[in-house]
This record gives C-alpha cells, structure tokens and sequence, in this order.
C-alpha cells in the first residue's frame, strides 16, 4: 500500500534525499482572536537556517520543506510573541500556535473595578469620589429583580457619589434608569427627574428607558478634588422603545458637598412636537421600604405637619411653604396647606431655591436667569394647588419607581405594595410654558444641587451667592467649587 504524503511535502522530498517536514499553526493576539498577515519565522537551532512566512488574514501560517531538528517559531514583524519550540518530524507538519503575551494596563490609566455597598461603606477616601458597585438596591428593598421588567445588563448596578465630610451620597442607579438622587441616611431620598418628553410620548421611566442602550453614565473624572459624570439618555416612547430626542446631562460633584448640573437635549424627530420636552425639573421624594412621605419629611413642630415643599427667592426674603398633613384611615392622602409670599412672587423671580425638608437632610434645587432658566419663560408648578400651574397630587405617592417596576407607570401605594417596594411623591416641578420647542433644545441650562440642613436660610444664601456670579461664571466647570457648604458642619 503506498503511502500518500500531503502535496506540499512531496515537493518537498523531490529536492531532499529524505522527506522534509514542515510547521503549521494560528497566530493569536491578546484575547484569542486569531491575528491578520503576521510575519512568522521559524529558526532551526542545529543550523541556524531561518525561513520567513506571512501568515494569511485569518492568522494561519505554514512552512513546508524544513530540514531535520528542533525549531523556535516565533513573530518577527511585531513584538510581544514568546517564541514557541517545535520539532518536525520527516514527513510529517508539527504545529506551533504563536500568541502574544497578555498585557495589563498601567493602574493610573484603568478603569476603577467595581467594589461592593460593604466595601464601599468602609472605605474613606480625601474631598469627593466616585466608585462602580454592583449590588446597590435603594430603600431597603430586598424582593428580587424579575426580568421583565427589569432591564438588560444588571439591575443593581450603580455609580455613586460619597463625600468625606458629608454623610448623603449621589447615586446613578440602572435600575432608576440612571436618573440620579440624594440619598440620605435614613435611605430616604430626593431625585430631580430629567427631560422628560411632550405629552408623555417619550422618557426613560419605562422598560426601554432602563435599558443600557437608552441610558448610561460615563466617568470622566473621579476625584478627590472633582468628580464629573456624564449622562446621556434617549427619550423612548413606551409601547415601541422609539427615541424621540436625546438629553445630555454633567454633574460636576465638589468636596463642598454641592453639584453643579448641566442639562441640554436635541430631538430625534424634528418635524414632531413628540420629539421636543419641555419639563427639566421635578422634585421626586422617594421612601424607604414601609415609609411614606409622613415618615422622611421633617414636622412643623408647632402643628405636627409635614413640611413638604420650601421655595425661596434668593435674592429677596420672600418663601412659600406647603405642609401636608395625613388624613386618617387613608395610606398616603393629605390634606394641603401653604403660607409665606404669593406664589406669583416666587414664581416671577430671578432666583429660587426649591426644597425638601427631611428628617436627616433638606435637598434643595437652585437656579436662575443667571443659569439659563430665566423666570420669564419657566413655570414653577406646585402640585398641592392647582392655581400655580401644578396637578393636584397634593401627597399622592406611587411604587413604580425607582424599584419595582410594575409596568402600570401610575401605580399608587397600597398596604401590600408599601411592604414590598419603596415609594415616591412629587411636591412640585418645573417647565418652558413660553418656549417653542426648538427654542427650548437650542438650550443649555445649568441649576446647583445639594443637602442642607434644617437651616433652610443657609441654602438662600449659597443659591444667591452662585447664581451672583453671572451667566459667564456658572458656564464654567468649577463654579460652585469654592461655594460654602449647604450642609451643617
């Protein structure tokens, strides 16, 4: 029986008294991939002969007609390649796969790793810093994250904010679609929503808002003197996941314990009103699991009553208060009061700083004409009287968000769901009611976030000093840098 040697050694043979051999094998880069036309060279250590081939697009090389003895096989056209021994038999192709070596990036240019709520507890760090976690869950919540509705990726994924003087923190959640919030010790907190689009035809607090593709942060400096975190988002509607429009939004964090915020949006559907928004703020308390408002809002000690809502003018004395009290029997429902200035009064000034007494922290929302949201086109709406713009949800609190989920988009709380989910309600918002649509996207509007304390004339203060610096100063990155902090020492 004759046997038959591959066509390439038989040529082989014809030039040699004894068949030669030869080599084959795939040239890999750092992750396995096989690596495109690398020139491999195979060096016999007897005699020193060198042959030289180029391996083909999909990584795969071979040499035929090798002399008798043991090879070093290795990349000459780019560094990194260890060389590999080989020793072909006559007759016979040996293999020699070739693979860079695995390279790691230096520490001052990686990416911080993930680092569990325990560790991050624990961890003290100088000014302001940010770290990736990948168990973080808001307001006690210990239920599971069923998919759907939870999003793609990880649902308790989440950058956050920790400062070394101050005992709050800022967090960018995935599962709260990354929509940021204060949370306060007691897990209590306060977001302030985002761009939320025309009508309701298009935002994030849907399943296809949750999702990464619709909704991510990215870290462009970490601290300790400043930490800025970008996030983009697509406004989807909720049926189809359509985007309508894209917002940008910069949180600039400082060791003062404030945060400069920058918003801006362009639409995605140009000739439709639906592709446009015009409502950038809404103050969102949120609850801890078996809390509602009446249990985080500071009381009126006079009364007994929740203080759910100061407005101040920053550059005059004048403050609306709304408190709530419970009605009985009822779960969440309230009945309203308001005093102090007309609401015309706060509504119309250059300057205001909206915010929500709690038990262990006042987060308040500071801007102006100074800050791109001028009094003459904005519209503060107070939402427990209807005669200044608002709904009349008075205390009317919902579980879809920011954990749970429920689809209904509007589900209000009852017993079972109080035990389950943490909980959210809204004392007031903010819109352009004078502004076209491509008025309002040719836009950037900056406002200043924070904790104060149970001082609230300490935050009028910080609010007319920042928004005294002018439009020039508070455009730029570090404006609220040297502020003094809202927050008691």
């Amino acid at each position: 029986m004759m046997y038959k040697l591959p066509l390439l050694l038989s040529l082989c043979t014809l030039a040699s008294a004894q068949p030669q051999g030869g080599l084959r094998g795939t040239v890999y880069d750092g992750s396995s991939i096989p690596f495109p036309n690398a020139q491999v060279t195979a060096t016999n250590t007897r005699t020193h002969g060198v042959t030289t081939v180029t391996a083909g697009y999909n990584g795969r090389y071979e040499v035929c007609c090798l002399d008798a003895g043991p090879y070093d096989v290795t990349v000459s056209s780019i560094d990194g390649f260890p060389p590999v021994k080989a020793d072909p038999k006559p007759g016979e192709f040996a293999t020699a796969d070739l693979q860079i070596r695995r390279l790691e990036i230096s520490p001052e240019f990686a990416k911080p790793r993930p680092i569990r709520m325990a560790e991050l507890k624990n961890r003290k760090s100088p000014g302001v810093s940010i770290a990736e976690v990948p168990d973080y869950t808001f307001g006690h919540y210990t239920g599971e994250y069923p998919s759907p509705p939870s999003a793609d990726l990880n649902p308790r994924k989440a950058f956050v904010i920790s400062w070394k003087d101050f005992p709050y923190r800022f967090v960018f959640s995935h599962e709260g679609s990354y929509c940021p919030w204060f949370e306060l010790p007691s897990g209590a907190g306060l977001s302030y929503q985002f761009f939320e689009g025309n009508s309701g035809w298009a935002e994030l607090f849907n399943n296809w808002g949750r999702k990464e593709r619709n909704s991510f942060i990215d870290v462009l400096e970490s601290g300790p003197d400043r930490v800025w975190v970008r996030w983009t988002y697509f406004g989807v509607n909720m049926k189809d996941g359509e985007p309508a429009y894209r917002g940008t939004e910069d949180f600039w964090a400082y060791p003062n314990g404030l945060v400069v915020r920058r918003q801006s949006y362009q639409t995605l559907r140009p000739t439709d009103s639906n592709g446009y928004t015009r409502e950038p703020i809404e103050m969102i308390g949120l609850s801890p699991v078996g809390k509602l408002w009446s249990d985080v809002l500071a009381k009126e000690s006079s009364t007994g009553e929740s203080h759910a809502l100061a407005v101040l003018d920053t550059f005059s004395e004048n403050r609306y208060d709304v408190f709530w009290k419970p009605k009985p029997a009822e779960i969440w429902a309230a009945t309203a009061r308001r005093s102090g200035a007309s609401w015309k009064q706060l509504d119309d000034a250059r300057g205001v700083a909206l915010i929500v007494p709690m038990k262990d922290g006042s987060p308040f929302c500071i801007f102006g004409d100074a800050s791109g949201f001028r009094h003459d086109f904005t519209r503060l709406k107070e939402h427990s009287h209807k005669d200044t713009g608002g709904v009349g949800w008075i205390s009317s609190s919902w579980d879809h968000w920011p954990v749970g989920w429920l689809n209904s988009q509007a589900h209000p709380v009852d017993r079972e769901t109080l035990g389950r989910y943490p909980n959210h309600f809204s004392p007031m918002g903010m819109d352009f009611f004078a502004l076209p649509n491509e008025e309002s996207e040719r836009g950037v509007y900056y406002s200043l976030i924070g904790v104060g304390g149970s001082d609230l004339e300490r935050i009028r203060a910080v609010g007319r000093a920042w928004l005294s610096i002018g439009p020039a100063g508070i455009a730029q990155p570090n404006s609220a840098a040297a502020l003094s902090p809202a927050f008691p020492n």
